[in-house]
């Protein structure tokens, strides 16, 4: 039996981990400028550190995201994967967020009543089966969960059927966090979605005082749980909650952490490094990955993110 695993753009792994897994990829369109330019996220690590650089010289410029259609999400099943899966998993980032996971819930439906002409046509036999899961986090939380669906797939040869049960269940101890090296992208981007992660006054006064905010996604909800002055100390202490975590016992033994621009620089802070050697160490994997264009047209350029799964963490740690 043939199962893939498809994820949405921002899900922030590295190309080589996507590329090892064949995962696929439901692309997500950017909308840029006064004329709507559209751009498809891909996650071409080249072209999202060129958007960061453009984006960081235009300020003014005025960036969307828009999910794939409902019939957008059932062109590319029944063209594609249906063909070249038995069974599919899409994740897809948290709902509250972005429609991704509604559209392709609804296209569900239509994929699973008009599978059997393409399959029949392309002379493939058997059935086809399709599982949609929110998973209730951004970006590299979603990275963190994606991973854990393979390592239940691969390693532990877990049956489809039990695959959706397993990833809910583990979502619900995803930790993620964002620390925005520009409170501009992040307030500008968390408007457009309804989103007062950051109010004009931590604005005002995080600006005028380097104060960076350390906002979590969990369980579908975003919220600052910390305020620290410099960027660097901000993410230093989550190399450091990582560590801690580390030490306690993580779910998976997974860290992703994603940067919005060349991931050489979060590579040079000492912060990195101890938590590098401490992973090691403990037999935790690193990945380190180039901040989708979709994440980063919310929050910004030079932001980080980095999540895990424990069960051993508060809501608002």
């Amino acid at each position: 039996m043939r199962v893939g695993i498809c994820i949405d753009s921002a899900c922030d792994l590295p190309p080589s981990f996507i590329e090892e897994h064949q995962l696929e990829i439901l692309p997500i369109n950017l909308l840029l400028g006064e004329q709507k330019e559209m751009l498809a996220d891909t996650r071409n690590p080249d072209e999202t550190i060129a958007f960061y650089k453009r984006y960081s010289e235009e300020r003014n410029l005025v960036g969307s995201t828009q999910p794939f259609s409902v019939e957008q999400i059932t062109r590319l099943f029944l063209d594609n994967l249906v063909k070249k899966y038995d069974r599919v998993m899409v994740i897809t980032i948290a709902s509250t967020r972005s429609l991704i996971y509604e559209n392709a819930t609804k296209a569900s439906f239509a994929i699973l009543s008009g599978y059997k002409q393409q399959r029949t046509q392309a002379g493939v036999e058997g059935s086809f089966a399709l599982r949609v899961v929110d998973s209730k986090t951004l970006f590299t939380g979603e990275a963190v969960l994606v991973q854990e669906a393979v390592r239940l797939l691969k390693e532990e040869n877990l049956p489809f059927d039990r695959l959706r049960t397993e990833v809910e269940s583990r979502a619900k101890h995803v930790h993620a966090y964002l620390v925005p090296e520009d409170l501009h992208f992040v307030r500008q981007g968390g408007r457009a979605h309804g989103d007062r992660s950051v109010s004009w006054l931590s604005y005002t006064l995080g600006t005028a005082l380097d104060i960076k905010p350390i906002i979590k996604a969990y369980r579908g909800e975003t919220f600052p749980v910390r305020k620290i002055q410099g960027f660097e100390i901000a993410v230093n202490s989550l190399f450091d909650l990582a560590r801690q975590q580390i030490d306690k016992g993580l779910l998976s033994k997974t860290i992703c952490m994603s940067y919005a621009g060349d991931p050489n620089v979060v590579r040079r802070l000492a912060g990195y490094k101890l938590l590098e050697q401490h992973a090691a160490k403990h037999g935790v994997r690193l990945m380190l990955s180039v901040m989708s264009t979709t994440a980063g047209i919310n929050v910004g350029p030079g932001a980080f993110s980095l999540a895990f799964m424990s069960d051993k963490l508060g809501e608002k740690d």
